[in-house]
């Protein structure tokens, strides 16, 4: 049914009057109410067209009817958080138009989103150099910069009267170390003695002179060596065994050889003595981080490891990448199957990536936003 001339009227008073409802130097969008500075041509929420004003030098070169459309793509992929894809359409669309105010202002809230908020002033203050007047411009900025001050701030110092009751503290732990010293110098010298009394019962008697000693004779069934053609049932364990952090000898030797095979990609090894399971770690140097990706070098690893000891029961993977607020996390971990090795990781599609999902345990780190 057709609207009636009235009705128009009446919705284009009260979107006027929406508008005029906003405080100074802002407006209100009449399609999603975002607030947005009153001198846009277009909303940067839903990208809905505010006014038709020949005047604005940003309009009047057509960049309001080219980058539309683009402008909406790259707020939906920050929604998203799709950061990364967001920023390179922002930057072609500064490659048209450098003084474009609404590019300079999303890209400034992609930054701050991600919580780097000194590349966000960085992008605020050449918005406020652009439109010096806005005082919604000039708010953000100086909102932007309190967070920074707070985040690189050192801590208040502690007041006196809080650091003076940290004295009897302080004995109680000086009296608990030199009892916890005493008590391991007792239990070193416990130990010592116990250990000059087995190695005294461990002596064989010797035989009196001129008696000839019975020979040696072992119960144990003798082990032949392994054929040299057989590949070992899983690889040496190493002792002690650490961590990640600090790899022994073995585990050193084997992320070497894991490494050769993905190409000269880091990877640590460690072995758990507890579940007598080798763990093995890769990390994605670059490109498009997404589950098909991440499986593929997970996947890669396993089969890697397989070809040097195909007779090991199972390995536990994990899969590194570059963190969202810096630094590595862990992205995937999994025990994987010697049947793992079977799959080839170069011809992996999604459907087949979906379908070995689920016949394995697989973990994903949900602070992590993967593209697919």
């Amino acid at each position: 049914m057709p609207l009636q001339r009235g009705t128009i009227s009446r919705a284009c008073a009260d979107n006027c009057s929406m508008l005029r409802e906003a405080k100074l130097g802002t407006m209100i969008c009449p399609k999603c109410f975002a607030e947005i500075p009153d001198t846009s041509a277009f909303c940067m929420e839903c990208g809905s067209r505010i006014r038709e004003d020949t005047t604005d030098p940003l309009y009047a070169e057509g960049s309001d009817r080219e980058v539309y459309p683009e402008l909406a793509r790259a707020n939906l992929l920050r929604m998203q958080g799709k950061y990364e894809e967001a920023i390179e359409v922002c930057r072609r669309i500064m490659g048209r138009f450098p003084s474009n105010e609404t590019v300079h202002a999303l890209l400034g809230d992609i930054y701050a989103d991600q919580g780097k908020l000194e590349d966000a002033i960085q992008w605020y203050e050449l918005l406020v150099e652009l439109a010096p007047t806005n005082v919604h411009y000039t708010a953000k900025l100086h909102n932007l910069r309190t967070m920074h001050a707070a985040q690189v701030a050192p801590p208040p110092p502690m007041p006196d009267s809080e650091a003076k009751p940290a004295k009897p503290k302080t004995l109680a732990y000086a009296l608990f170390g030199v009892l916890a010293l005493i008590l391991i110098g007792a239990s070193f010298v416990a130990g010592a003695r116990m250990s000059a009394l087995r190695q005294a019962a461990a002596e064989p008697i010797k035989p009196a002179q001129g008696a000839s000693a019975p020979p040696a004779v072992s119960d144990a069934p003798r082990i032949p060596p392994p054929s040299a053609a057989e590949p070992p049932a899983v690889p040496p364990a190493p002792a002690p065994p650490v961590g990640f952090a600090g790899m022994s000898g073995a585990e050193a030797d084997l992320a070497a050889k894991l490494s050769q095979r993905l190409n000269g990609a880091p990877v640590w090894c460690a072995f758990d003595p507890a579940a007598n399971r080798w763990q093995a770690r890769v990390r994605i140097q670059s490109g498009v981080l997404n589950r098909a990706r991440v499986l593929q070098e997970a996947i890669a690893l396993a089969r890697a490891f397989y070809e040097l000891y195909p007779n090991s029961p199972s390995i536990s993977v994990g899969v590194i990448a570059p963190g969202p607020a810096g630094g590595d996390a862990l992205i995937f971990s999994a025990e994987l199957p010697p049947q793992a090795a079977a799959v080839d990781p170069a011809t992996l599609n999604d459907e087949q990536a979906q379908a070995f999902l689920q016949q394995i345990q697989g973990w994903w780190n949900p602070t992590v936003n993967l593209q697919g």
